[in-house]
């Protein structure tokens, strides 16, 4: 039996000092809403037109009773802040509204868990780390990349936690004039340091640069766009945010967003606090209406033309029948959800199955699309356990991490060379289309449990 050698002997301008391993997981809204009665974001609503475009008129009204912060003309959204207890029955009157919700603040991101730290030859092949990149081999990149498709020409908005815009293996396919972010007080690219960070990770595995250094990206000639919707420090980020950040990749025509994030809400409108503690129960039509402004953003995007892939979540939960709750965004209309899959020791034997599914995984024939390679850490070896997990760019060098959120980027990056085959601009429908004809169909010809349409293939979606 083949042992991995570890790379720890490995020097490079990053280091992997402390070997970092990381498993992120979507968080239910019970655990995960700021409700703090005296901070300001409690008194921050998000007012929804009738019209699914925003008019003058009604911002005028509206700023009359409080204070926009922000608007999604767009989508018809107005921001505001108010103080007045009858702010919201004023609001309501209004003759152009449709509804006002709490603009609620998420944590979308949540680690749970720290630890320290078979391909053909290819363009991938001069990657120091490429050897660990088992999630390529899983879904032939490197065979897509022999005939000759690499994302060149496509742009791709990571929608996450911000990017590290110094890093080696990012820099070269980084838009840094289009980069963003959307939450108040950080800028788009992340801290310096050495440390975990989600849209970092992320990034690497969606477009990480053919450089001879560190890893390599599923799509590494694509154009990459930071726009930060989610805190690097916290995880979390208002449902406004979100809102705004699609439609801002929708409108500098990214082709693709990846967005590895979600969050679970209670259709009932039960409300947690952080430690789990009921707090109070709000209108189920605020649920309802958060929901719906949300596919208002989704809407928009795939009418503009972006192809939008998002994670199922990691609460190992099956989504069929499971009235009570709706994954966003997963569970939206015009997404592609994505599941996670893992090899089980691999470190042992790199001719093991790869495409176990993920010990955590959300599941349901309702809810996933399609699953792609997202890691598990659920092997009893303390030495090998965490190279089942997905090996990427971190601020400062690499490490693994597993979860939906790794198993999303690989799928948008396969989208990014079904683009690029096609000239750099293709209808979302078409390109949904071929993800899932030429998807590997791991346990039926139907649509599966675990793997949706099935396990995505990067070969077969570029010459099929």
């Amino acid at each position: 039996m083949k042992k991995l050698i570890p790379l720890f002997s490995l020097l490079f301008l990053f280091l992997l000092a402390c070997e970092t391993n990381t498993v992120e997981e979507s968080v239910t809204l019970d655990n995960a809403i700021n409700l703090n009665k005296k901070t300001p974001s409690n008194h921050s609503f998000m007012v929804i037109s009738k019209s699914e475009t925003l008019t003058k008129d009604l911002e005028k009204s509206v700023s009359k009773l409080g204070k926009v912060t922000s608007t999604i003309p767009e989508i018809g959204i107005i921001v505001v802040e108010s103080d007045d207890p009858d702010f919201e029955n004023k609001v309501t009157k209004l003759v152009d509204v449709r509804s006002i919700v709490p603009d609620l603040t998420v944590n979308w991101l949540e680690p749970v868990k720290f630890d320290p730290m078979a391909n053909p030859f290819s363009i991938g092949s001069d990657e120091p780390f490429f050897p660990y990149l088992w999630g390529m081999d899983a879904i032939d990149a490197p065979e897509a990349w022999n005939a000759g498709y690499t994302g060149k020409g496509v742009r791709i908005a990571i929608l996450d936690s911000g990017i590290d815009a110094g890093h080696p293996d990012l820099a070269p396919n980084l838009n840094t004039e289009l980069s963003m972010s959307f939450v108040p007080g950080e800028d788009w690219a992340v801290q310096p340091g050495y440390y975990f960070n989600h849209g970092t990770h992320v990034a690497g595995t969606i477009a990480a640069a053919d450089n001879e250094f560190g890893v390599i990206g599923v799509a590494p000639n694509a154009e990459i766009v930071a726009i930060k919707v989610l805190s690097e420090f916290s995880g979390s980020g208002a449902f406004s945010g979100i809102n705004a950040g699609i439609i801002y990749a929708a409108n500098i025509n990214a082709d693709v967003i990846n967005m590895s994030l979600g969050a679970t809400l209670d259709k009932n409108g039960k409300l947690y606090d952080e430690e789990g503690n009921f707090v109070e129960k709000i209108p189920s039509k605020y649920i309802q209406e958060i929901v719906h402004a949300q596919q208002r953003a989704i809407n928009y995007a795939y009418k503009k033309g972006v192809t939008i892939i998002t994670s199922a979540g990691n609460d190992a939960m099956n989504g069929d029948g499971n009235g009570s709750t709706i994954v966003m965004p997963a569970d939206l209309n015009n997404v592609v959800t994505v599941s996670a899959t893992a090899p089980f020791e691999w470190a042992y034997n790199q001719s093991t199955n790869l495409d176990e599914p993920a010990s955590y995984t959300n599941i349901g024939r309702s809810l996933i699309d399609i699953a792609a390679p997202g890691g598990d850490f659920d092997s009893p070896d303390d030495d090998i356990w965490y190279y089942d997990m997905v090996m990427s760019t971190i601020p400062g060098g690499w490490s693994w991490s597993a979860g939906t959120s790794m198993a999303s980027p690989h799928v948008a990056g396969v989208a990014a060379l079904i683009i690029g085959k096609n000239g750099g601009s293709m209808d979302p429908h078409d390109v949904e289309k071929q993800l899932f004809n030429t998807a590997d169909k791991i346990d039926t010809n139907g649509k599966s449990l675990f793997y949706g349409k099935g396990r995505v293939n990067a070969y077969r979606a570029v010459t099929e």
